[in-house]
């Protein structure tokens, strides 16, 4: 039977696989796709709901992430609480909510904390079921071409450090993995 220690790792470093993959993917794939759309409309909307839904998934796979190590650090015996599991921790934390913060300051911290509920809870779904009945007719002059190519700009940056440090957190994570084989 596998020990729930090495279990709870094993998923974590997994999930920090997927978040690296989400992030690698929407920066290299996704949004040069999007800066190929016809119009700037279609553009800001689909680049809208990529960001909504990349911080939703990015956020709840640090969150498992990080109770995974948590949950691994406290069961742990002292002698076994490598340090690994803490600096693991601490960049799975700074490549999803840190990063979402610093590249969206702009907002402030409250408008941020407010993004961030908006976009990743479940409470919109009966508001959005309301909005799905409404007809909006959207004129071309509405948006700016280079405000949205500039909004992919950042959204890209955004996703290639998130890459790169949930990168370094999973390469530690099957660092330590491998370690904790005896």
């Amino acid at each position: 039977m596998a020990c729930p220690i090495s279990v709870s790792k094993f998923v974590g470093t997994v999930s920090l696989g997927l978040l690296t993959g989400l992030s690698f993917s929407t920066s290299a794939i996704t949004i040069p796709a999007l800066q190929l759309l016809p119009t700037a409309t279609t553009a800001a909307r689909s680049l809208n709901e990529v960001k909504r839904l990349s911080r939703r998934y990015a956020l709840r796979l640090s969150f498992l992430t990080n109770s995974c190590f948590c949950f691994a650090w406290c069961l742990s015996s002292p002698r076994r609480r490598h340090p690994y599991m803490v600096w693991l921790w601490a960049f799975s934390t700074i490549s999803a909510h840190g990063v979402d913060f610093w590249f969206n300051r702009h907002l402030g911290l409250k408008g941020w904390i407010s993004a961030v509920i908006r976009d990743v809870s479940h409470f919109s779904l009966a508001d959005a079921k309301k909005d799905e009945d409404l007809v909006v007719v959207e004129t071309e002059d509405d948006v700016n071409g280079e405000t949205v190519q500039r909004e992919m700009g950042r959204e890209r940056n955004l996703h290639c450090v998130r890459a790169w440090l949930s990168g370094v957190a999973l390469s530690i994570g099957i660092v330590g993995l491998w370690g904790d084989k005896r």
